[in-house]
């Protein structure tokens, strides 16, 4: 019976002994030599500040952008990438007082008033929706770092932007269901898209990211029939624009084959 405990207790310790040693050889891991240049899918999410012109900077102030991305980056570096776009803004739309002077008082800072006949704090911003396919070139700029470098991005899709109006003390039922639809402005329209950054991605693939300038250019026309304040529709080609400073975090499914050493 001895025999048994003692050999029981040997194998265990032995298994534990193994277990730890391959942890610390885990956690003591070096890559070594040089870096290649890999094929890899990837996913990414960014986030932006968006500065619009056109007739988009005639309705809207600065807003925030976040994305969500998936791409290919093939063996020679060339990208391309499927990217989803929502913006919206805080209380940014320019336009307010004018679409909605029907329905708000006269006084020297007026206001839409709740069914409870008090101020019923309406906001107004934007909210954008984008769909965009790229394809571009990664230009390596350091030959330790292939991976890595200029990221040149162009391509096209579709845009899609309104108003929302939202009651932020009282209810304000001339601004809800679809009597909302009737001051929103919602545009929508073919885009064109170009992207000037840098892209970094590390042997580790821990640590991958982008930055820089996305340009956008739209042409846009009004979706709804009827706007109350315009007493009517427009058929109107409007033409918006946006230049939007970017970051995103990557997140590649695969990595480069690495040469490791371990201490022990």
């Amino acid at each position: 019976m001895k025999n048994r405990i003692i050999i029981i207790s040997v194998l265990v310790f032995s298994l534990l002994f193994s277990g730890v040693q391959s942890f610390a050889q885990e956690r003591v891991e070096e890559i070594v030599g040089e870096d290649k240049v890999f094929s890899t899918p990837f996913c990414s999410a960014a986030i932006g500040w968006t500065f619009p012109f056109g007739e988009m900077g005639n309705r809207y102030e600065p807003f925030m952008n976040v994305d969500a991305n998936l791409g290919w980056k093939t063996g020679q570096n060339f990208l391309y990438t499927l990217e989803f776009n929502f913006g919206f803004g805080v209380d940014n739309a320019k336009q307010k007082l004018e679409i909605l002077s029907e329905i708000m008082t006269t006084d020297k800072q007026p206001f839409v008033i709740s069914d409870g006949g008090s101020d019923a704090g309406v906001v107004a911003f934007n909210r954008n929706l984008a769909f965009t396919g790229k394809v571009g070139k990664l230009i390596p700029l350091m030959k330790s770092k292939p991976n890595s470098g200029l990221m040149l991005m162009a391509g096209g899709g579709w845009l899609q932007h309104q108003i929302i109006y939202q009651a932020t003390l009282e209810k304000a039922p001339q601004l809800e269901g679809d009597y909302a639809l009737g001051y929103d402005r919602q545009m929508r329209g073919l885009s064109l898209n170009g992207f000037v950054g840098y892209m970094h991605m590390s042997k580790t693939h821990f640590l991958n990211f982008y930055i820089g300038l996305d340009f956008s250019y739209a042409w846009t026309k009004m979706t709804r029939e009827y706007q109350f304040d315009l007493k009517g529709g427009d058929d109107k080609l409007y033409q918006d624009a946006m230049l939007t400073l970017k970051f995103g975090w990557m997140f590649p499914f695969f990595g480069r084959d690495t040469d490791k050493i371990y201490y022990y």
